[in-house]
């Protein structure tokens, strides 16, 4: 049986994974088409979003979305408990406006008051934690939403888990030495269950990329991620690598 990290050991992992992460993640071939198709997926579900708006972003890294958020032209609170982490987002906002500010802060208990934050985004980051747990971040969430406030979230999807599966052995037994990943997958139905359990709503569910494209940016990054947006709604949203759920506090 694969062993769960513990939050402890999942912050000495980024510690000593920040110097890597972005060259690992995003800056291959596939790295850059999944970026460019969760950025498009986050930027339309703020769309409406008055700029004005208290934006707070959880579990920012490096600032792969941070910088997406201020392109967008929102005053982000950007929060991280890896402070190694956190430096690289810095480093990557200096220089634009409006400027993010950056605090660090613990998933389980903001250092927010209640019903204080307009709209609040965390990525890639659930799937590190099994499910009653992500339902204990959900709730610390929820408080910190005013009323009728925005919750941008993703998740690892386990769809594509299942449709992959010998790709991502594969890919683990090379990258990491091990048969599977220390990740948790969701199911959309299960994951809007939850959220609405902890009080809310959903508005809208998008799918994001698919491994399965990773040839397909050998050939061409623009044509994989033209294929990618195809991934976005069913039924081909169960092949897409993770979904993100925008939903209300009610």
């Amino acid at each position: 049986m694969m062993t769960r990290l513990t939050p402890e050991q999942w912050q000495g992992f980024y510690q000593l994974e920040s110097s890597q992460y972005d060259e690992r993640r995003y800056q291959t071939a596939y790295g850059r088409t999944f970026t460019r198709l969760h950025h498009e997926a986050i930027a339309g579900l703020l769309e409406d979003v008055p700029r004005d708006a208290r934006v707070v972003e959880l579990a920012c890294g490096t600032g792969h979305v941070t910088v997406l958020l201020q392109r967008l032209g929102f005053a982000t609170t950007a929060c991280d408990l890896t402070l190694e982490m956190m430096a690289r987002a810095r480093a990557r906002c200096t220089g634009r406006e409006p400027a993010p500010e950056f605090v660090r802060a613990n998933a389980f208990s903001l250092p927010f008051a209640d019903a204080s934050i307009d709209v609040l985004v965390t990525t890639r980051f659930l799937h590190l934690f099994p499910h009653q747990t992500q339902a204990r971040v959900f709730a610390e969430l929820q408080r910190v939403l005013r009323p009728g406030g925005l919750l941008v979230v993703d998740f690892d999807n386990n769809g594509a888990r299942w449709l992959m599966a010998a790709p991502h052995f594969l890919y683990n037994l090379i990258r990491y030495r091990r048969s599977a990943p220390d990740t948790h997958y969701n199911n959309v139905g299960a994951t809007t269950k939850m959220l609405n359990d902890t009080g809310f709503a959903i508005e809208k569910v998008v799918g994001i990329a698919g491994t399965h494209l990773l040839p397909l940016t050998w050939v061409s990054e623009p044509l994989a991620t033209a294929v990618g947006r195809w991934h976005r709604h069913a039924p081909l949203r169960i092949a897409a690598e993770q979904f993100v759920i925008a939903a209300r506090r009610q």
